[in-house]
């Protein structure tokens, strides 16, 4: 499925957990509500260049957090298609302590309006999200993050993205 999308139309997510975002990710919190307006300025920026395939990787925090901005913008540009990128599927709300449950019923309200569902395995397995990112990027022409510069699983996407020659779009450092 992932192999039918054409990365130069493509733009993909990574970010923090809640816990390193403005506001936690909450949209009621003015610094949240701050950063997505930035977010919904660089997606439509994208979408304006024919980037109209927005993949994502599922998880709490910035991913949940940029695509719900993406599906506010998909009423005004409806070429825009929601792509969830899951790691895997089985236990999935049970293995990360960032599910609390308002993100799970954030996640599965964003679940309910994408276009197109992937995931990369049915069950958790040692470097799974690795392999998440690499397939965003892989199928990306481009990276909208919010990254701090520290280290994890958004400095290995970014890294990724670089060494492949993706436009990076780094929200934390336009703040």
């Amino acid at each position: 499925m992932l192999d039918e999308i054409d990365p130069i139309n493509a733009i993909c997510f990574t970010g923090h957990r809640p816990d390193r975002l403005p506001g936690r990710g909450d949209p009621d919190d003015p610094e949240a509500q701050k950063l997505a307006a930035s977010l919904q300025t660089q997606i439509e920026d994208s979408v304006l260049r024919g980037k109209h395939n927005i993949l994502h990787g599922a998880m709490a925090g910035f991913d949940l957090f940029a695509i719900e901005q993406a599906i506010l913008l998909k009423k005004q540009y409806p070429q825009i298609k929601i792509i969830t990128v899951a790691p895997y599927k089985e236990a999935f709300f049970s293995r990360e302590k960032c599910w609390t449950p308002e993100w799970i019923n954030r996640a599965r309200a964003v679940f309910d309006q994408h276009d197109i569902g992937i995931r990369i395995a049915e069950r958790y397995r040692t470097g799974i999200y690795f392999e998440r990112n690499r397939a965003l990027v892989e199928h990306s022409s481009e990276i909208i993050t919010y990254w701090d510069g520290g280290s994890g699983g958004t400095a290995y996407t970014v890294e990724c993205g670089k060494r492949k020659g993706l436009a990076i779009y780094n929200l934390y450092q336009k703040r």
